[in-house]
């Protein structure tokens, strides 16, 4: 049963990456790629998990569920420049000077540093069941656990919180919120985690088609046409 609440999971998370990849087709940049390279790789990741029952442990579920860690630990903490894009996006001024964009990039870094430590120099996997699915967690001890994504989570949600309160748009800050509300259950519940994720990059493409020029949104929105790249 949950293996296949992770199927949908993954096909709600290819949907959003389908979108996103549009938006950064119709205009190019910071905003709308990190949303749809996040979204490709939650994609992976619930896939993994579904079809981790299937295929049993081994080799090929061990090499499958490698990039899982790789690309949380390389991807995630992007969100925090993300966070500074949309700010500046929405007009911002402190979001447009060299401090918060020094801070920003000196965080992001030293998020993706302590990801990397810990899940690729340090990963060590061991196959996991919870419920009727099968996948390999990382047994390496952590002096900072899950540290990095909850600071992201939470510069996700102070940017949701300022952009509500400046220009009335709540979403980011509603689907910011419910990721972080559901991600200490996550551990415990593993669904619940990764349907966070689904809410939030939700709440992260809500956010690129409100602050993008209304010309781009258009093109993002209108259906392919037969002939038309």
């Amino acid at each position: 049963m949950f293996s296949l609440v992770f199927a949908v999971l993954a096909a709600a998370q290819l949907g959003l990456a389908v979108v996103a990849w549009r938006h950064w087709r119709a205009s190019p940049g910071l905003l709308a790629a990190v949303p749809a390279l996040v979204c490709s790789a939650l994609v992976w990741d619930n896939g993994v998990i579904a079809v981790g029952s299937l295929t049993g442990t081994g080799s090929l579920l061990h090499a499958m569920s490698v990039p899982r860690f790789v690309l949380h630990a390389l991807l995630t903490p992007f969100l925090v420049l993300w966070s500074l894009s949309a700010a500046d996006h929405a007009g911002l001024r402190l979001a447009r000077g060299k401090p918060a964009r020094a801070v920003a990039a000196g965080l992001t870094a030293l998020l993706v540093t302590a990801g990397t430590l810990h899940d690729v120099l340090d990963l060590s996997l061991r196959p996991e069941r919870w419920a009727d699915t099968l996948r390999y967690v990382n047994d390496a001890a952590s002096p900072t656990g899950p540290l990095p994504a909850i600071i992201t989570g939470l510069v996700v949600l102070a940017t949701g919180i300022v952009l509500w309160r400046r220009t009335g748009f709540v979403w980011l800050a509603v689907t910011a919120a419910v990721m972080v509300a559901v991600s200490g259950a996550g551990a415990q519940v593993p669904p619940l985690g990764n349907a966070g994720e689904v809410v939030l990059n939700f709440g992260l493409l809500l956010t690129v088609r409100r602050l993008r020029p209304r010309g781009d949104r258009d093109a993002a929105d209108a259906p392919s046409v037969a002939g038309t790249p």
